[in-house]
């Protein structure tokens, strides 16, 4: 089946991404090129790093390239590909999530199909690179995991994971995503998967799904091998690398970088904090939060995580990133040429910018990734725009509106706290401080609640898989679920758009896609 392209809003004006996405795209005439532009030109047209990634041929990765887990899961890279990345001759792009219900949401596949398209586009200009996804299975949210949901057509019903709402209560204790069993939380998917491939008008990609998931039931699979099964699969025949965040095998290749993390740890806390207090000078809220600088390494302990203190370090293989750490970890063991980006990630990458040059670790280009709505012939388009704006306000530019009012606010309470009540300056500045800071938070969430509110009036009668459940469809709809439902079209279609989407970007005209 042959699916469409077509270009759809500028992605400046998209709802839910916060100010400093829309200034990272934009391009202003006396500036010069945006940054993500400027980023985009660099991906595609730029040579790579030229030297051999430690994974792939350095001394300490070879036990992940002697693995099972490397041969079975590095899809279609060869003897041949992986010498030729070992010695420097082949680059790689990376992009990554962490996986979920039905594959985790969407827009994992964008990523992917981004990445695939920028590896296509350096390879065709002379710089031969292939694409790598890094499963980020060694992550402990459940909440977060199991959040997607399928579309049942012939029901007309969301379908959601088993276990979903223990886990929205805290009913079960966090346990390492990849490690957990497929049946504990797979079965709807596996049902619907089933029924999707009985329709008449099913294709080969929906009935190979639905093998897989039955399959990975049958056998009792972690929920790792079958997430990664199921990428390979989709984007079969495109070159795609896949590396598991899980793999002890992969961390004990970045033994000489953890060394070098050991001994430096505070030190990058504090070089983050300060970044972090920079941009929230210049009104951007950080996006790494105190307790994820606190907990920077885990230890990986009976499929849990566990968060370890500053001093002596387990093997390199039982270490797991947290997110201060997790890119520079990626980057140092992959030396990308470029690094797909959705906005969230594009922040807290702003804020880690200076621990990049303290580790001396290269920093790659980040590429927006391709944003898209994958529709029915027949849905009605004029009424997207309604859908695809979101609420006024998300939670960045919820929190800037709440800080700009709470810096006006503490101000004016610490001229009165030392004009009316005669408190020295810096008690009154501090007692200000700490109530505007409080106050703030307050502020933020109404914000963010009414302007949800208001917005789900405006689309209560949107189809319930363009925005499953009040939510932008990439990121709610599960991946594989699409997948099954659109069939065989959609990964040229994902990566077609998004080879527009990245031409179009290095012109500076960011825009959204929609394909059908």
């Amino acid at each position: 089946m042959n699916l469409g392209w077509e270009q759809g809003a500028p992605l400046a004006d998209l709802a839910g991404t916060g100010p400093g996405f829309a200034a990272w795209l934009s391009t202003g005439a006396a500036e010069g090129p945006a940054e993500a532009t400027q980023a985009t030109l660099s991906a595609l047209n730029d040579p790579g790093p030229g030297l051999g990634a430690p994974l792939f041929g350095g001394a300490a990765g070879a036990a992940w390239r002697a693995s099972r887990a490397a041969a079975d899961e590095a899809g279609s890279a060869d003897a041949r590909t992986l010498a030729d990345l070992a010695a420097g001759r082949l680059d790689v792009v990376v992009t990554g999530q962490q996986p979920g219900f039905m594959g985790g949401p969407l827009l994992t596949l964008h990523k992917i199909a981004t990445a695939v398209a920028l590896a296509a586009g350096r390879t065709a200009a002379g710089r031969p690179t292939v694409p790598v996804f890094w499963c980020g299975d060694d992550d402990d949210d459940l909440v977060e995991a199991l959040a997607p949901v399928g579309w049942d057509p012939a029901a007309s019903a969301l379908v959601r994971a088993d276990g979903r709402a223990a886990a929205r209560g805290g009913g079960i204790e966090r346990v390492m995503i990849g490690a957990t069993p497929v049946r504990r939380w797979c079965g709807p998917a596996a049902a619907l998967l089933q029924r999707l491939a009985a329709a008449p008008e099913s294709g080969s990609l929906v009935k190979e799904l639905a093998d897989l998931w039955a399959t990975a039931l049958a056998g009792d699979w972690d929920w790792s091998r079958l997430n990664v099964a199921a990428v390979a699969r989709v984007f079969a025949g495109r070159g795609l690398i896949i590396v598991r965040g899980g793999d002890a095998g992969l961390h004990e290749a970045a033994a000489p970088f953890y060394a070098d993390l050991g001994e430096r740890r505070e030190r990058l806390r504090l070089l983050a904090r300060a970044e972090g207090r920079r941009l929230e000078a210049l009104g951007v809220v950080p996006a790494v939060s105190e307790r994820s600088l606190r907990h920077d390494l885990f230890a990986a302990v009976d499929g849990r995580r566990v968060a370890l203190p500053d001093g002596s370090l387990p093997p390199p293989s039982d270490l797991r990133p947290g997110v201060m750490l997790r890119s520079l970890v990626q980057d140092w063991l992959l030396r990308p040429a470029a690094v797909v980006v959705g906005p969230g990630e594009a922040a807290y990458l702003r804020q880690l910018a200076p621990l990049y040059g303290d580790l001396g670790v290269s920093r790659s280009p980040l590429v927006p990734r391709l944003f898209a709505w994958v529709l029915p012939a027949d849905f009605q388009r004029s009424t997207l725009e309604t859908y695809a704006r979101g609420p006024a306000l998300d939670e960045a530019s919820s929190g800037a509106l709440a800080a700009r009012l709470g810096a006006k606010a503490g101000r004016e309470l610490a001229d009165i706290l030392a004009c009316e009540l005669g408190l020295e300056p810096e008690r009154a500045a501090a007692l200000a401080h700490g109530r505007s800071r409080r106050w703030q938070r307050g502020v933020k969430a109404m914000l963010r609640q009414e302007a949800r509110r208001q917005w789900e009036r405006q689309t209560a009668n949107a189809p319930l898989w363009v925005l499953p459940e009040g939510r932008r469809q990439e990121r709610r709809l599960a991946a594989f679920a699409a997948a099954a439902l659109i069939g065989d079209g959609l990964p040229d279609a994902l990566i077609g758009a998004a080879r527009d989407h990245l031409a179009g970007g290095a012109s500076g005209s960011w825009h959204e896609y929609l394909i059908g």
